[in-house]
């Protein structure tokens, strides 16, 4: 797994150690679509709410459950604050769980 989310929303109410980070997946196919994943143990949730329900993806092939295209290929990221703008998820967002700043944002 590449990187810490850059924005997170919750710390995860499944393994307790990971950030429920917010990606952004579809960039390759002009579908954009918000995910957020934990940083630890991969739990999804497809919509800014971490009681909501969640999804694990397949261990030896980590797909997005939206689109069904690999969880960490190229049309997936952690998503920029430009990225979470666009999605409508900015409120989700618990700035004191950001790790660095993003495009200005602390």
């Amino acid at each position: 797994m590449a990187m810490a989310p850059k924005h997170s929303i919750d710390y995860c109410p499944i393994c307790g150690g990971g950030l429920c980070g917010i990606r952004i997946c579809g960039m390759t196919d002009d579908k954009p679509h918000g995910l957020i994943v934990c940083d630890e143990c991969e739990a999804i949730w497809t919509e800014p709410d971490s009681t909501a329900d969640h999804h694990y993806p397949d261990a030896e092939d980590a797909c997005c459950p939206i689109c069904e295209k690999p969880l960490w290929g190229p049309q997936s990221r952690w998503a920029t604050w430009d990225d979470c703008s666009e999605l409508g998820w900015l409120d989700a967002i618990d700035p004191q769980l950001d790790i660095r700043s993003d495009e200005g944002f602390v």
